[in-house]
């Protein structure tokens, strides 16, 4: 077991967008001012390919969030 991903087993390691916990596919992304927040793979490439950087979780679930109807 390699040491980091011990802390993402007691759900530390959710997405903040869809609450994701498949260890397989965590990942992290930058807002604004710098914080590190985990998403999933999904998340974080279309946090990447936005116009802009989000500078909260909740701008983060605005611009990511679920796209299908």
């Amino acid at each position: 077991m390699r040491m980091g991903t011990l802390d993402r087993r007691d759900g530390a390691g959710a997405c903040v967008v869809c609450g994701s916990t498949d260890l397989r596919s965590m990942s992290s992304t930058r807002l604004l001012e710098g914080e590190r927040v985990t998403v999933c793979g999904s998340h974080k490439v279309a946090h990447h390919r936005s116009e802009a950087i989000a500078k909260s979780v909740d701008e983060l679930k605005n611009m990511v969030g679920e796209r299908r109807n």
